[in-house]
């Protein structure tokens, strides 16, 4: 039998062929290999970013250059879970926008500072009555911290609530502090009380060289001055029937939860990792906050409250607000009504 002839076009169309199928195997490799990185750059480049405005916290004594927040959303933070959470629905935390009082982080925020922002009940109340637009995401329960917010005294002056009458009180007008000592006072029928404001660093010079009767302020706060300046604890206005109950409240504004349907429900996953580890060891949480803050741990341990819901809204939380608005409105401090079921994001 008769071979075929070897002609030199045979070889070239085979030398081709072979050439030929080495850059596809070669293509295909590096579209194989290409292709994990492309589809994990272009899930970074999708993930959307976001910023939490808070008021910064802590010992006024002490100034910490880190910008962080406490509770189970800082405690998160701290831990890496809160990131974790969000990142895995496609969200990017970028930190936390330090403010002096949270009135001016709910300002930052509605003005593009800030995606979200942790306050106080009675500055997100009044912001949500100007009409600013954002959602209530997280209500506590009015019980996370005992006996609510101290008022501390000078040496020698008041040494009960019932006796603030016609005494100087120092306080942040429009503060959630303001809500509670206003409707104690109230309920005492307190009379004449001549109202300065003034925020804690100047409320202790003030309250040492006798020229404030009394400041309301946070119980950790309060316990410093108390057992390091020997100021007298004038009362817990969460000890006064008629004080209204406080909250503490996350919001985000409406165009960012609208341009991301997703994120309340990444959030709640984000925070809620918190509050799981807190369960699991409150001590290590003591631990961290002390840390974080400057406060020693007794003083810790003695003011934070770790009684959190399995929920983003709490119903008890939610009637604490609608009680909040209505005295607002009736002493002509909020600018208008409003739904606070409509405001909070129920899931």
């Amino acid at each position: 039998m008769t071979e075929p002839a070897v002609t030199a076009t045979s070889l070239f169309s085979r030398r081709w062929l072979l050439v030929a199928g080495l850059l596809s195997l070669l293509g295909a490799a590096a579209l194989w290999v290409g292709l994990p990185r492309a589809a994990s750059l272009n899930a970074s480049t999708q993930l959307v970013d976001f910023r939490i405005a808070a008021a910064s916290l802590g010992n006024p004594e002490q100034v910490s250059k880190e910008l962080k927040t406490t509770g189970p959303l800082g405690y998160a933070i701290h831990l890496g879970t809160f990131q974790q959470e969000l990142q895995k629905s496609g969200f990017r935390f970028k930190g936390i926008v330090g403010f002096p009082r949270t009135a001016a982080a709910l300002l930052g925020m509605m003005s593009g500072q800030a995606e979200v922002a942790t306050t106080g009940d009675s500055p997100a109340v009044l912001s949500r009555a100007r009409g600013e637009k954002h959602r209530a995401l997280y209500v506590t329960n009015p019980n996370i911290i005992e006996s609510s917010f101290w008022v501390v005294g000078r040496k020698g002056g008041p040494r009960t609530l019932q006796e603030l009458s016609g005494h100087s009180v120092g306080l942040l007008f429009g503060s959630t502090f303001d809500y509670s000592f206003q409707t104690a006072a109230e309920g005492l029928q307190l009379k004449n009380v001549g109202y300065t404001q003034l925020p804690s660093s100047a409320a202790l010079p003030a309250l040492q060289n006798n020229q404030l009767d009394a400041y309301v302020t946070s119980p950790s706060i309060a316990k410093l001055w108390i057992d390091k300046f020997g100021l007298t604890l004038i009362g817990k206005l969460g000890d006064v029937p008629s004080t209204g109950r406080t909250v503490s409240i996350i919001s985000a504004r409406e165009d960012f939860l609208k341009a991301n349907p997703a994120f309340a429900a990444a959030f709640w996953r984000g925070l809620k990792s918190g509050i799981d580890a807190i369960r699991k060891e409150p001590e290590a949480y003591y631990r961290w906050v002390a840390d974080s803050t400057g406060y020693s741990l007794d003083i810790v341990r003695a003011t934070s409250g770790v009684n959190y819901e399995e929920r983003p809204i709490s119903e008890d939380g939610v009637a604490a607000l609608k009680k909040l608005l209505d005295f607002r409105l009736k002493n002509k401090v909020a600018q208008s009504a409003f739904s606070v079921d409509d405001w909070v994001l129920r899931q």
